[in-house]
Parts: structure tokens; C-alpha cells; sequence
């Protein structure tokens, strides 16, 4: 008070100004964030509370479909989106209660295509939320051949749900990147520059900064031999690949912002095949990037090994020659919803015992990661031999934030300011 009494209303005026200009400009520095920043949105990671589950129904996969909703919702919400084209609501009410599904916490979403498509992972919306909790989506090329109706889908949503969309022009799967959701980024060289052959791999990642706001990106080489495309010829001898061209999410996922999970061929299994050798080293070229990888903060990450999937030699035919291919078998093509980890499991009575034995193993390394959430198995094979697995059936919808009292202040404070 006595600093400021001899002053004038202006000069008063000006320190008032300053003092607030000030404490903006700390408070930026603090969040490591520009001015232009300061109203753009990262996604939240997987891990981060949800409100739902987005499944696409398709009666292609429904055995697996009616048993994952039905696990996830006896805990948290799904919203299962049904194409009016081919399907209808009161139908599909039948189905979920045949199957004892607890329809509570299930809603149905309609929407109108030619082609049913289950792999929402792929095509879904990305939901963020900017600084004054409002709910924003980012729009990503959909590479599929078959199903470039599904560059619809998100449009179709947002206009139903009311949300405003940015569009990229960058190709982009969901189930080819993971985000750590404060920033942070991992993505595979050989798939992004596969879907984005007119790009180089510096502005397909200014695409991913510019639209997911990330500060980081983190490039892995290659993905599993299991997820090469079939039409690129053979892995090693006769052995094919079945896959969609290394999805990072058949072999690496964040478990939270600092921890990083990462499949590992058991030595012991090194012995059954020379294809498993191929996928050791995969992986082992993979761990060595990320162990030497920071976040966006500067800080290294927590890496846990988990076990690779039991591989599948299946045998076809091509050319008129007897080869073998591989479905995409992998623990890492698992589910996060905010009270449950649902993940693959492969062994059926009958089986070699090994294969128990490796499901279990996984089974415990999941629960020891995740110890606030029920792990729960669901075979899902008839997925793999599609390419995909039960994290491309579904997307997370992340639970709105709602911004501080103090942060509204602080942007309408700029706002006026730029104005």
C-alpha cells in the first residue's frame, strides 16, 4: 500500500497490468506451454478415466463381440454404435439379453453406412477436451481399401453429438500409435511411411504434433513378423505374415505415462521355430530404442517385459505351393477400461500345455502391472486371423476434465489480451 499511494490512476493502472502479465507468463513457463498452446488439447492415455467403451457392432465376430461388452459392462459403461443399414436396435436388445448383458450400462448409438466395420480402433473419433472442458475431435485419413466409407463415420458423430472435428491429412490407425497423454508419442517408421508414402517421416510428425499437440515423438524400426502383410512375401522360408503391416499395439503400450509395456520371446521358445528368432530380434531392437528413449519431460521410462504370445503356423496354400502364414497372436492387443484389463488368452482344452502355461504367465504379469483393475481373458483368435485383436474392436471415449477455476481465469485473462 505504501509503495503504490503517491501513484496516479494510470501509473496504478499500468503496475496492476504488469503484475497480471507477470504472473501469466510464470504460470505458462511453469506448464511448459506458448501462448498458442494454451487452448489446445492432448488426448489422455488408455489408463486415464474413461467414460466408455466404443464397440462397432458387426455379427461377423459376435461370439467374441457379446463377450467382451458383457464383461466390461457388468463394471463400466459401452457405447455400441449399430449401422441403421443393417441392423436394428430392438434386435440387438434381444441379443444383449440372451447373452445376460447388463443393459444399464450399455447405449446404443446409430449410424447410417453401406458395410458393417468392427475395427473402430482404427477409424474411431479421437476425443479431446481443450482448457475450458469443452469436448474436440481430431479427424485422420482412413487407409482401408475396402471401407473409405468409414471416413464418414466420424462426421456422422460429431454432427450427431455435436462436437467440432479438425481434419489432418495424414493416414492414421489407432491401433499404430500410443500416446502417453502428456505428450508423448511412440510410433513405427515402417507402417507410417507405409499408409503416408508421399511423406517424410519429419512431417508425418509435425502432422501428430500439430493435431494431437504432442511434444515428443518416439520412432520404433519395425513391428512383429507376425503383422507383416501377407502380399510381401515370405518372413523367413515359407512362413508368411498375416497382418495389417506392424500396428505398435500387437507389441508395445503404455500402462501409464511412465511405464511402457513391451512383449519378450521367453528363450526357452527360441528353440521351437527359426521364426521366433525373427521376433526376438524385433523386439529386442525395439527395447533398445525405448530404454535409451525420454519423455517429454526428459525423464526415461519405466520398461516392463511381458510375454509374446504362443505363435500360430497355419498352413494355405499360394501359387500353388504349400506355405505356412501367421495369424497375429499377441498379449499386447489388450483393453483398458477404468476398473478392467481384458486381454487375449489362447489356450483350449486340448492344447499343449505350454500354451496354459504362457497365458497364465501373462495373466499374472498384467495383474501385477495393473493392480487396481480386474484382469479378465477373453480368447480372441478368430480376431487374429483378421489381423487384429481386442484393442482394434474398441476405442476409449476419455472422461471430460473439467478445468480449474484458475486456469479459466488465466485463458480468458489472454484472450482479452490478444483481443
Amino acid at each position: 500500500m505504501k509503495i503504490t499511494a503517491g501513484l496516479t490512476g494510470t501509473q496504478g493502472l499500468r503496475i496492476c497490468l504488469f503484475v497480471l502479465l507477470a504472473y501469466i507468463f510464470f504460470f505458462i513457463t511453469a506448464c511448459k506451454q506458448s501462448p498458442e498452446e494454451i487452448n489446445s488439447a492432448t488426448p489422455l492415455g488408455e489408463f486415464d478415466p474413461q467414460e466408455s467403451t466404443f464397440i462397432c457392432w458387426t455379427p461377423q465376430f459376435q461370439e467374441i463381440t457379446l463377450k467382451l461388452i458383457q464383461e466390461i459392462a457388468k463394471v463400466d459403461h459401452v457405447t455400441l454404435f449399430y449401422n441403421q443399414s443393417n441392423h436394428q436396435p430392438e434386435n440387438l436388445e434381444k441379443i444383449f439379453k440372451q447373452a445376460a448383458i447388463n443393459l444399464e450400462n450399455v447405449s446404443m448409438t446409430p449410424f447410417k453406412l453401406e458395410k458393417d466395420n468392427i475395427w473402430i480402433r482404427d477409424y474411431g473419433p479421437i476425443l479431446v477436451h481443450n482448457e475450458e472442458g469443452q469436448e474436440e475431435m481430431v479427424n485422420f485419413q482412413y487407409h482401408h481399401e475396402e471401407n473409405q466409407e468409414y471416413n464418414l463415420f466420424n462426421e456422422q458423430y460429431a454432427s450427431k453429438m455435436r462436437i467440432p472435428f479438425m481434419r489432418s491429412r495424414l493416414y492414421s490407425a489407432g491401433g499404430g500409435r500410443e500416446i502417453n497423454g502428456r505428450g508423448t508419442i511412440i510410433l513405427v517408421e515402417g507402417h507410417e511411411k507405409y499408409i503416408n508414402p508421399g511423406l517424410s517421416l519429419e512431417e508425418i510428425e509435425i502432422e501428430y504434433k500439430q493435431h494431437l499437440n504432442q511434444k515428443n515423438v518416439i520412432w520404433l524400426k519395425k513391428g512383429i513378423p507376425q503383422d507383416d502383410l501377407f502380399d510381401h512375401g515370405p518372413v523367413i522360408d515359407n512362413i508368411y505374415g498375416n497382418g495389417v503391416h506392424w500396428h505398435l499395439d500387437e507389441f508395445c503400450r503404455f500402462a501409464d505415462a511412465q511405464t511402457i509395456l513391451l512383449a519378450q520371446v521367453d528363450p526357452a521358445d527360441l528353440s521351437l521355430d527359426p521364426f521366433y528368432q525373427v521376433v526376438h530380434d524385433r523386439l529386442e531392437e525395439s527395447y533398445q530404442i525405448l530404454k535409451k528413449a525420454r519423455d517429454q519431460d526428459g525423464k526415461p521410462f519405466k520398461i516392463i517385459r511381458v510375454p509374446q504370445a504362443p505363435i500360430i503356423f497355419d498352413q494355405g496354400n499360394y501359387n500353388g505351393q504349400p506355405i505356412f502364414y501367421t495369424p497375429v497372436t499377441s498379449y499386447l492387443n489388450f483393453v483398458l477400461t477404468n476398473n478392467l484389463v481384458v486381454i487375449p488368452a489362447y489356450y483350449s482344452p486340448g492344447d499343449p500345455d505350454f500354451i496354459r502355461q504362457k497365458d497364465e504367465e501373462a495373466k499374472n504379469a498384467f495383474q501385477e502391472v495393473f493392480k487396481s483393475r480386474k484382469v479378465v481373458m477373453i480368447n480372441a483368435t478368430e480376431l487374429n486371423y483378421s489381423g487384429g485383436g481386442l484393442h482394434c474392436i474398441t476405442m476409449h471415449k476419455p472422461k471430460v476434465k473439467k478445468p480449474s477455476k484458475l486456469r479459466l481465469k488465466i485463458n480468458n485473462a489472454l484472450k482479452r489480451l490478444k483481443g
